[in-house]
Formats: C-alpha cells, sequence, structure tokens
C-alpha cells in the first residue's frame, strides 16, 4: 500500500473478464472515489464497466487502484504485493 496524501494506492491484477466483472461490483456501491490507474497516465473509474474492460483490453502495465477510503479487504483478492 501506498497513501499518496489522502489517497489509498495498491498494485492490482485483473486476469479476466469475470475479474472485471466482480471488481464493478465490488467498487460500485462504496463511498468516494475508486479510479484504475496507469502510471501518470491514464485512469479510468473502476465503479464503471466500460472503463474497466477498456484498463484490461489495453493491457496497461502498472495498474493501480486509487481510492479516498481504504477498501484493502474488499479488493485483497486483486490486491499485489
Amino acid at each position: 500500500m501506498i497513501v499518496n496524501g489522502t489517497k489509498y494506492v495498491y498494485k492490482v491484477e485483473i486476469d479476466t473478464m469475470d475479474d472485471v466483472k466482480k471488481l464493478v461490483a465490488i467498487s460500485s456501491p462504496l463511498k468516494g472515489k475508486i479510479t484504475l490507474q496507469s502510471g501518470n497516465k491514464f485512469a479510468v473509474n473502476a465503479k464503471s464497466l466500460l472503463g474497466v474492460i477498456l484498463a484490461k483490453k489495453l493491457n496497461w502495465d502498472d495498474l493501480r487502484l486509487v481510492m479516498d477510503n481504504d477498501y484493502y479487504n474488499e479488493f485483497e483478492r486483486f490486491i499485489k504485493e
């Protein structure tokens, strides 16, 4: 985990389309902003199915989950330390 100011940042892996659906299903009801970022170049809303599919299809390197609140337990299956 990297705490960047008031954000929580975790390196994640999304391997399958089932992972994409699960990540969005987990993200959607949570409070605060949750994004998937690739380095400092690209970011998409992790609550958006199309955004997460885009991240998966484009094979972004260094994929990180950036959150306003610490939801480590909810996303533990995707987090790679």
